[in-house]
């Protein structure tokens, strides 16, 4: 009798078997569809808007995540957002504009003070999420722009959004900013000029800046800059924030009429007006040059309002200070350590309040020279290292090895011609008023450019070139 039953166990274990399986295709279903309250879920989306990577560290612990938007073929969307491992298993994987398979997250309420997306709720992911790529058959639309001419962001209101397509003009070397809390954010300011002849001033933050390096990229890449937020500093300039994008080479009409209008001006963006007027926070606003006796004559850093100026000066390097080229700092902080006595070889970050390793950055005292005269400046690290060519611990362990190093290197790169940004405000010390003037960015001479400069000074004449 058993034996009779056995077979009919089996059939009816395999059907059991089948009944539990996943579906070898998961079943897709639309973003509109999404709740808390439905189990297991499939959806096919095109990314767009993905965030620089974000860290926080507070009472509660630490952290990092990074956000972006999901469109489906019903053009439906929902802000996703990605935790922790998360972060490392899926950021680099995850590329704008394309196409994936997402399960496994959770749906919950939407936050709309981070997203203005036409949706109540919004998803929550972590390593535990199942992304895979999917073929793009161009069923879900593709990331929409809204462009407008970069010279008419004059009659735009501050702190609103615009996207952009332009050519890059320039593209400024990364640095480092201190925040009030503390957190040290990476930033890179390019320069953006499209057919209406403007440029503009563009900054890129965190992962962004990093990425988009310039010497990667070919002559006149054209870019496509999503909600790019609008500020009325020095003049009007950019800032592409964490609800914003930037394409390099987009898929757009727009992209054809850059490079039709490249092609009438023989390849060379022609710039008749430049909204960015003085390059606030040491990026360009880079084509006006003035000379060291500006300072004096036009009372540059000397403002009621307590705020720096900036100028550009083109200028030869003539002494670098060799005493106190350098200090310790906190790595963390970047704030100046003194090393502990207890013979651990730590430095006491007051800051911080904790003891730790320390770096060795830059603060170099140097002198430049126009034919209007001479000024000392100031530059720190992120200036004062691509200047020396070579980091301040390593300078250090050399000149042990060899007193004449750092006299040696200060002599070669002294003499040569440079266009030097700097930040320019009266301070007082000791009751003793001083002018401070920091680089901001220092530069070797392109000739090429510089000359055609000269040329728009002389047209401004009247005076045939």
């Amino acid at each position: 009798f058993f034996f009779d039953f056995l077979p009919k166990m089996q059939h009816w274990g395999q059907g059991a078997a089948k009944s539990f399986q996943t579906p070898a295709a998961p079943q897709i279903q639309p973003i509109s569809s999404l709740s808390p309250f439905i189990g297991r879920w499939w959806i096919k989306a095109r990314v767009i808007d993905k965030s620089p990577k974000r860290t926080w560290n507070n009472a509660r612990g630490q952290g990092q995540l990074f956000s972006m938007t999901l469109v489906d073929e019903n053009k439906d969307a929902i802000r996703a957002t990605i935790f922790q491992e998360g972060v490392d298993k899926y950021y680099d994987m995850l590329q704008n504009e394309k196409v994936y398979i997402f399960s496994k997250g959770t749906v919950k309420n939407a936050n709309k003070k981070f997203s203005t997306l036409a949706n109540d709720y919004e998803l929550s992911m972590d390593q535990n999420t199942e992304i895979t790529e999917a073929p793009d058959d161009n069923t879900i639309v593709r990331q929409k722009f809204t462009f407008v001419p970069i010279a008419s962001l004059a009659n735009k209101e501050k702190n609103s959004n615009v996207d952009l397509c332009a050519v890059v003009a320039e593209v400024g070397e990364i640095s480092t900013i201190n925040t009030k809390a503390g957190d040290s954010l990476k930033k890179r300011v390019i320069q953006l000029v499209d057919a209406s002849e403007a440029q503009v001033e563009l900054t890129l933050w965190q992962d962004t800046a990093e990425k988009f390096d310039g010497h990667s990229l070919p002559t006149n890449t054209i870019v496509a800059a999503k909600n790019c937020r609008i500020s009325d500093w020095s003049g009007i300039s950019l800032s592409l924030g964490s609800q914003g994008s930037l394409t390099v080479d987009p898929d757009v009409e727009q992209k054809q009429v850059l490079e039709k209008w490249l092609a009438s001006h023989g390849g060379q963006p022609t710039v008749s007006t430049q909204l960015t007027t003085k390059g606030g926070g040491g990026g360009p606003g880079f084509d006006e040059r003035k000379t060291f006796s500006s300072l004096r004559d036009e009372g540059l850093g000397v403002r009621d309002d307590g705020k720096p100026d900036y100028l550009s000066v083109r200028a030869t390097v003539t002494h670098i200070r060799q005493e106190n080229m350098w200090y310790t700092a906190c790595p963390d902080c970047n704030k100046k350590v003194m090393q502990v006595t207890d013979g651990s070889g730590l430095y006491r970050c007051d800051k911080c309040e904790k003891n730790t390793d320390a770096s060795f950055r830059y603060i170099l005292s140097l002198t430049a020279n126009d034919h209007s005269g001479s000024q000392w400046l100031t530059a720190f690290q992120d200036v004062a290292e691509p200047l020396m060519g070579i980091d301040a611990k390593s300078l250090a362990q050399e000149q042990e090895k060899d007193p004449n190093f750092t006299s040696n290197l200060c002599r070669n790169l002294c003499f040569q011609q440079y266009v030097i940004r700097i930040r320019a405000r009266e301070e007082v010390v000791l009751d003793e008023k001083r002018m401070k003037c920091s680089v901001m960015r220092l530069g070797k001479i392109d000739f090429r450019k510089e000359n055609e400069l000269l040329l728009k000074e002389i047209a401004r004449y009247g005076v045939a070139a």
